[in-house]
């Protein structure tokens, strides 16, 4: 690694939050939450051991590492773009269109199981790297913005998925606006079912309410998905040419130009690799979750969103999506069980995720190197 792309890989991975900032957002929140639940006649301790238990205990765990998957495999098909300095706003569209794609490809695909859910991935893939190539296209060849482009093209992605679930696909046999429902033998199954041998061993050795017997039953094969996905985005950001392009892109385009780096075909592959993540994950949750396509169903999730604020958060680090996912999808498990304990609304999660995202794009620290150069002895050097 030449002396350039070191200065750039370091300026990349320090371009997010300091460990300072996070820990001030972090006071600070529970500072303001913990008002907000004051005023509102409720005891804020027990409110946020409510959120804890319910997102962290027992089956709660378990309801958010399932929801965890998804957040973190979206988060990290929209960390292309924002790595290439692009704010792409489709991954609803992506994520619908994928699972519309991989809802298909199960239903009508003639073969076994075993041959017909990697095409049903397949498909998902291709079909959220087309619709993410559409504004990724746009811009460079016609400098459209992506943040508008992308999100306007949410709306025909959904609109054509609930016209097709209504029409072409619709179970005659259910009064939900829904497809049939898919197969056993062309779903993602669980890691260990309750009536496989290992799942039975669980049962007999831990009991059926043990953490371990439930991860087993409850955790599908999505999860082994997108550790792929994400050791696959490891090494593309820090160790291919692509990863070294769009981060000098989204740093500084022009420079980029300036060296030869062709900043259209990069974008276009970024925004096109993030919208292939989308669409497979998309699949994964009719395959593995849904188990059918459900008008809405997709869209109605808050994946998306969820995504997006994870990205806003950790900037350019990977490792960073995994935490962050982690800790806005315990947010939103615990809200609901505030909601059911409490009668708050469970709204109340995503106004914290929101307060967290605002805290820290206001760099609560920047005082502090300011500080730190204005007592730097004269004559020295700036590093």
């Amino acid at each position: 690694m030449t002396v350039t792309e070191t200065g750039v890989v370091r300026r990349l991975r320090g371009s997010g939050a300091t460990v300072a900032d996070r820990g001030m957002v972090v006071a600070l929140t529970v500072a303001v939450t913990a008002a907000l639940f004051a005023l509102t006649g409720h005891d804020p301790i027990a409110v946020y051991r409510s959120m804890f238990q319910g997102a962290l205990v027992g089956p709660g765990l378990v309801t958010t590492v399932q929801r965890t998957v998804v957040v973190v495999g979206l988060s990290l098909g929209l960390s292309f773009a924002f790595r290439a300095g692009q704010f792409n706003l489709g991954a609803s569209g992506q994520f619908v269109l994928g699972g519309a794609a991989g809802a298909v490809v199960a239903l009508y695909c003639p073969g076994p199981g075993w041959v017909v859910v990697p095409l049903a991935l397949l498909a998902a893939t291709a079909a959220g790297a087309l619709l993410a190539s559409v504004p990724a296209v746009l811009f460079t060849g016609l400098s459209a913005p992506v943040f508008a482009t992308s999100l306007l093209l949410n709306y025909p992605a959904l609109s054509l998925t609930s016209y097709l679930i209504t029409t072409w696909l619709k179970d005659p046999s259910s009064d939900l606006e829904a497809s049939r429902p898919i197969s056993v033998a062309r779903r993602i199954p669980a890691l260990a079912p309750a009536h496989s041998e290992l799942g039975r061993f669980l049962n007999s050795v831990f009991g059926q309410r043990n953490l371990l017997t439930l991860f087993g039953s409850e955790l599908n094969w999505s999860l082994l998905v997108v550790v792929l996905i994400l050791a696959a985005v490891l090494v593309i950001e820090r160790r291919s040419a692509l990863g070294f392009e769009t981060g000098l892109i989204g740093l500084n385009p022009r420079m980029a130009g300036a060296v030869g780096i062709r900043t259209g075909r990069a974008i276009v592959l970024a925004l096109a690799l993030g919208g292939a993540i989308a669409g497979v994950m998309g699949a994964l949750v009719v395959l593995g979750a849904h188990y059918r396509l459900i008008d809405g169903g997709l869209d109605g999730t808050g994946y998306p969103i969820t995504a997006l604020l994870v990205v806003m958060l950790a900037r350019n680090s990977s490792v960073a999506v995994v935490v962050v996912g982690f800790l806005f999808t315990a947010i939103g498990v615990g809200g609901q069980e505030v909601e059911r304990d409490y009668g708050l609304s469970s709204y109340v999660s995503t106004v914290v995720q929101a307060l967290v995202v605002f805290l820290v794009s206001m760099r609560l620290t920047t005082w502090r190197p300011r500080l730190s150069r204005a007592r730097k002895p004269v004559g020295e050097v700036e590093s």
